[in-house]
This record gives structure tokens, sequence and C-alpha cells, in this order.
């Protein structure tokens, strides 16, 4: 699995970086990060991987609900 998370105009890959805080501080080096702004992750795995993440119920919000 790859994670690329990235906040423009920068990107990193997770498995390059130590932990959750070293990208914390990458990604703030591009102005102030607070915990609602918006930043941009992909993800490339198994179809089963990204099935059962998506499963899970905080990703609730994100599916059509009329």
């Amino acid at each position: 699995m790859e994670v690329f998370v990235h906040r423009q105009p920068k990107g990193f890959i997770t498995s390059q970086l130590a932990d959750i805080e070293e990208l914390r501080d990458l990604l703030a080096n591009f102005g102030p990060l607070g915990d609602d702004d918006e930043v941009t992750v992909e993800i490339t795995a198994p179809w089963r991987l990204i099935r059962e993440l998506l499963s899970q119920p905080m990703f609730s919000d994100a599916w059509f609900s009329p």
C-alpha cells in the first residue's frame, strides 16, 4: 500500500516519513495547518484494502444518501 498526502504545492509518501508528526510538520511548511484545513490523500492499494477502508464508519458521510 502506498499513501501520498499533498497540500499544494508539495506532497509526501508516508512510507518515507517516520510518523504523523513529521508529515504534519512538512505540510505546515506551506502555511498554517489546522485541524479543519484540507489536504488531499491518494491511496494505492489492492481493491480489498480500499473496500475495507471505505466501509469503515468514519467514511459514512462520504457516500450519497438522498
